[in-house]
């Protein structure tokens, strides 16, 4: 049993430092409210700390999307080397509710006994654990005004969807989530939630709670400002490449 306990331990340890899987996977906007025809520039983030990128997602793993007015576009990406960010731009032509939708594909990281390698456990000694790293972000932005397309289901592995728009939630109000995983409602061990300026300190979040019934979570807003909402999704069926299967989902939104 207490072998068990220590191995527990040890695992979940793994999945928190391991180098892939610490940092939030976010999309930016330089603004998140527009008017139509605007070009807005906006950035895949890569951080510990909301939202300041510290490295540079692979631009061949993240693929970017906006959906407005029941249409999907596909955005390119141009690497920044100097802030570590992916660039892109959009130009909504439609009033409403937009969704900037990332995906970074999965990427596997092995910790062994010499470190961690971005490479599958396969033919590596001394391995210790592998996992599959996937990430997938949401950013609500509004276009001239808002519709009822921020409870759109983008379609990604591991989503959050909101129950009633955050975008027009006031300091004070109590907002609505849920989750699904391959389409459908699931309920993961916690949801955690920041806003951006609450701090410099890495992996330090504002709210915390746990789920509850078919999927759903409610976040208290204590500030304007920025939000991004997260979850986390392991999946332990080991494959001859990896032990374990990490998904993390966001949703960022502006409070004013």
């Amino acid at each position: 049993m207490k072998k068990r306990i220590v191995f527990t331990l040890m695992f979940a340890l793994a999945l928190l430092c391991g180098p892939a899987s610490a940092h939030e996977f976010l999309l930016k906007p330089v603004q998140c409210t527009a008017q139509k025809g605007a070009i807005v520039p906006f950035s895949v983030v890569s951080a510990h700390v909301f939202m300041i990128s510290e490295e540079m997602e692979p631009p061949a793993q993240v693929e970017v999307e906006m959906l407005l007015a029941g249409k999907k576009t596909a955005l390119s990406l141009t690497p920044n080397e100097v802030l570590m960010t992916l660039d892109g731009r959009v130009e909504p032509l439609h009033e409403g509710t937009a969704i900037l939708a990332g995906h970074r594909k999965g990427v596997i990281w092995t910790q062994t006994k010499r470190g961690w390698k971005q490479a599958s456990k396969k033919g590596l000694k001394g391995v210790i654990h592998s996992g599959k790293y996937e990430k997938f972000c949401k950013t609500l932005m509004t276009v001239g005004k808002p519709d009822n397309a921020y409870g759109t289901v983008v379609g990604h592995a591991l989503e959050i969807v909101p129950v009633t728009d955050p975008t027009q939630a006031k300091p004070g109000d109590e907002i609505e989530f849920t989750f699904l995983y391959q389409g459908r409602p699931f309920v993961p061990e916690s949801m955690v939630a920041t806003y951006d300026g609450f701090t410099l300190t890495p992996n330090t979040f504002a709210y915390f709670t746990e789920p509850y019934g078919e999927g759903r979570a409610r976040l208290k807003i204590t500030a304007p400002g920025v939000w991004m909402v997260r979850v986390q999704h392991v999946l332990d069926q080991p494959t001859e490449e990896y032990d374990s299967h990490v998904m993390r989902a966001v949703l960022a939104f502006e409070v004013k």
